[in-house]
């Protein structure tokens, strides 16, 4: 969603999945994440919104103000969950790796949604990560807890573990000789509650500690914690839900058409030779190739089933409903798992050569894993991180071998991560990063390819160029000397800016015309930095953006306000707003052929 840019359609598919919980009877969910999607090779990347802490903040302060809109009675809604407290940097992209780095870059790379969530929204809740951060394990690290989180940062809600963390104090880290001594020392540092799935927890362990009078005293004050969000959210008011209710909200027609157009801005299109939008009355057979055209790849912890056709269609079924399945030549080629089955390539390329044209989908997912035997169904996924980005199994194999051909091939990537995308692979006429968008993928890849829908997401994260380029991210510091390609290719026109200062903030106007011939949206995008700064600061940080619906020739002005203090930034635990010369840019993307520059001074 995140990739859709569009904050307002996001608010309304929020409030669509708070009233279906409340149908549900669920008054307190475990979101939003704001972890930083900096490292691809991270598994977990699929849940984050992206690598910008600016975008990451808009998405969850707004995710935390609809759940926790108050009812008629003056009750929240739902409760929230912020999360995980702090996570996104791990070591190699591994899920419960440590993280290094001081206050300045927890606090600016890391925090900086928790500062504006905490700050606007107040969540009542936020979950510790697995992490170690300066090899102290978050479960029990007083030092972030209490100083940071609740000094700095201001929050007081309850603290919860992430499941099963403080028995990995025990098992896995090694910090705590017992499970009672875990627990009390999860407990002095500042947990509240303990997320154990399957089991009793450590936390059961402390009824052994019952006359020492410190571990009563926060036993006490972790129950007022966990009543406070009870009260609140009506729970020993309100009645129990209806089953009239439930039918009303539950995937109602409006909620549906909220999830489709979600599934529509979401996808990128990162490469064009003038191939898309298909038309209709030129196309007799099309070659469908790929394992990942036939389901609906759904993510990790979704709550369908990749296969099952109740939720949504696949690529190859929507496409077959459109033009018929007699004109869908479908042929999966190679198997979505890693496999050294190669036997079905050739006939995905005859496929491709009596079609004429093909699309080849490939990716990543969640699947099943079995403790027991190891047995490993994932490609993707939490406790799954990519040594390096290349598709799964011999998927790249298929690929070349169609392209090959030198049939006309558009490829369309179903996954949550991001991938190298080689030379080979650039061969594609075009190229389209779907993401993991819902039971409506299929629908909405279909009308974008015909053109019955322009493509207007963006990309949140940096697509890095070659394995070993990563961690990647536009807005890297200059002595790290990276730089990374990539937005969704949408050629901005130009845009005229200028400036007022207004009221302790900044007034950017911006005029936007689309010279195109085809309807569509487009995102208007504001960075800056200061020219010199008391710490480094990066090459370029987001600070605004709106997107806008724009018809053929058709022009609109955009007026953006940044208040002087979101412009600052943490130094030593302290936010800082330095005065002096700034850079501000203005266009569709972090690219600099997409920007446009203004100098201003701000005293």
């Amino acid at each position: 969603m995140g990739s859709s840019w569009n904050l307002p359609l996001y608010e309304q598919v929020v409030a669509a999945i708070r009233d279906e919980n409340l149908a549900l009877g669920v008054n307190w969910v475990l979101s939003p994440e704001v972890d930083i999607a900096k490292d691809p090779r991270n598994g977990r990347n699929n849940e984050m919104f992206g690598e910008d802490t600016h975008l990451v903040s808009e998405f969850a302060t707004r995710y935390i103000k609809v759940m926790q809109e108050k009812d008629d009675n003056g009750f929240v809604k739902v409760a929230t969950t912020i999360k995980h407290f702090v996570y996104g940097l791990g070591s190699g992209g591994v899920n419960r790796a440590s993280m290094f780095g001081g206050i300045n870059h927890i606090l600016n790379d890391l925090g900086l949604p928790y500062y504006k969530a905490i700050k606007e929204a107040e969540p009542l809740s936020l979950m510790v990560s697995y992490s170690t951060v300066d090899r102290v394990p978050m479960s029990i690290n007083r030092s972030m807890l209490q100083d940071v989180l609740r000094g700095i940062l201001g929050f007081k809600g309850l603290i919860m573990s992430d499941a099963n963390s403080i028995l990995n104090l025990v098992i896995e880290s090694k910090v705590a000789s017992s499970e009672l001594d875990a627990a009390k020392k999860a407990l002095s540092a500042g947990l509240q509650h303990e997320l154990s799935p399957g089991g009793n927890g450590l936390f059961t362990t402390l009824i052994n500690a019952v006359n020492d009078t410190s571990v009563t005293a926060l036993v006490n004050d972790a129950v007022v914690a966990i009543l406070e969000i009870k009260f609140a959210t009506g729970v020993f008011d309100l009645p129990l839900p209806t089953l009239e209710n439930l039918n009303r909200t539950l995937r109602n027609e409006r909620h549906l058409e909220l999830s489709r157009n979600m599934s529509r801005e979401s996808i990128v299109m990162l490469k064009n030779e003038d191939i898309l939008p298909l038309k209709r009355s030129e196309i007799s057979k099309i070659a469908v190739i790929g394992a990942y055209a036939d389901m609906v790849n759904a993510g990790m912890y979704a709550a369908c089933n990749d296969s099952d056709p109740a939720y949504g269609d696949s690529f190859r079924r929507s496409l077959a409903r459109e033009l018929g399945d007699e004109n869908v030549l479908y042929v999966p080629g190679v198997t979505a798992l890693p496999s050294n089955d190669s036997s079905g390539i050739p006939a995905a390329v005859a496929a491709a050569q009596d079609a004429g044209i093909a699309f080849v989908v490939l990716g990543s997912g969640w699947g099943s894993f079995d403790p027991a035997t190891f047995d490993n169904r994932r490609t993707d996924g939490e406790g799954f991180a990519h040594a390096e980005l290349g598709f799964p199994g011999l998927q790249q194999e298929l690929l070349d071998a169609v392209l090959d051909t030198g049939v006309p091939t558009i490829l369309v990537i179903s996954a949550g991560q991001t991938f190298v995308l080689n030379e080979s692979t650039m061969r594609s006429k075009a190229i389209l990063h779907a993401w993991l968008s819902g039971e409506f993928h299929g629908d909405a890849l279909v009308e974008t390819l015909f053109g019955d829908v322009n493509p207007s997401g963006k990309l949140t994260v940096t697509m890095p160029q070659a394995n070993g380029a990563f961690p990647v991210a536009y807005d890297y510091l200059a002595s790290d000397d990276q730089g990374g390609f990539g937005t969704a290719i949408f050629i901005s026109p130009p845009v005229i800016v200028h400036t007022e200062k207004c009221g302790g903030g900044l007034t950017i106007n911006a005029t936007i015309t689309n010279t195109g011939t085809v309807s569509g949206k487009e995102v208007v995008q504001v960075y800056y930095r200061p020219i010199h700064s008391i710490i480094e600061f990066p090459v370029m940080k987001l600070i605004r953006f709106t997107k806008v619906n724009l018809s053929p020739g058709e022009s609109k002005d955009v007026t953006l306000t940044v208040p002087y203090n979101e412009l600052g930034f943490f130094v030593d635990g302290k936010w800082h707003v330095e005065s002096g010369d700034y850079a501000f840019w203005v266009g569709s993307s972090s690219r600099d052929e997409d920007l446009q520059r203004l100098n201003v001074t701000l005293s």
